[in-house]
């Protein structure tokens, strides 16, 4: 009888060494698990920390050059027929001259009809430009050829009135 009750206490105690196992295998793993989520986490506050002390910097250092201004004054040649009004003028000329640059404020501030200018000497609306005849019945925007100082009244996407020239235009805008 002593050898059996040797055998059965070894059996049980081999019971608890096995039981014993199975705990400190799933603390163990749930300490592992734990780990890697605060890892996870706090490599994320990281991330998030270097991003927005990046783009703080970012901000307070912005030059006027980067910012972009959108005029509603100045306008590329291609929208000269698809802004969205009834009616309204586009007139045609090199930026920088004070002539017409005074010949339109004073328009502006006397008639309500809108009016919208094109720089020609813009590298966007220079191959608009021509020596030759104009097109004074463009049907769209690469229809245009603009010979000098020029003014549209556009109704409706469609050319009604088409001067050329820098008198005719300063006439028509005083």
């Amino acid at each position: 009888m002593a050898k059996g009750k040797k055998k059965q206490i070894k059996k049980d105690s081999r019971k608890i060494e096995e039981v014993k196992g199975n705990e400190t295998d799933l603390v163990d793993k749930v300490l592992i698990a734990a780990g890697v989520l605060l890892f996870i986490f706090a490599f994320y506050m990281l991330t998030l920390y270097i991003t927005n002390k990046n783009t703080t910097k970012k901000e307070t250092k912005k030059k006027d050059s980067d910012v972009v201004n959108v005029s509603d004054e100045y306008i590329i040649l291609g929208r000269s027929l698809s802004i969205k009004k009834n009616s309204y003028l586009v007139v045609f000329y090199d930026k920088g001259n004070e002539d017409m640059d005074s010949s339109v404020s004073t328009y502006k501030n006397k008639n309500e009809l809108s009016i919208y200018k094109v720089d020609m000497s813009s590298a966007f609306n220079k191959k608009y430009k021509t020596d030759g005849e104009s097109n004074k019945n463009p049907s769209n925007a690469s229809d245009f050829k603009i010979n000098g100082i020029t003014l549209i009244k556009v109704e409706n996407k469609k050319i009604v009135e088409y001067i050329e020239g820098e008198e005719a235009v300063k006439n028509y805008l005083n």
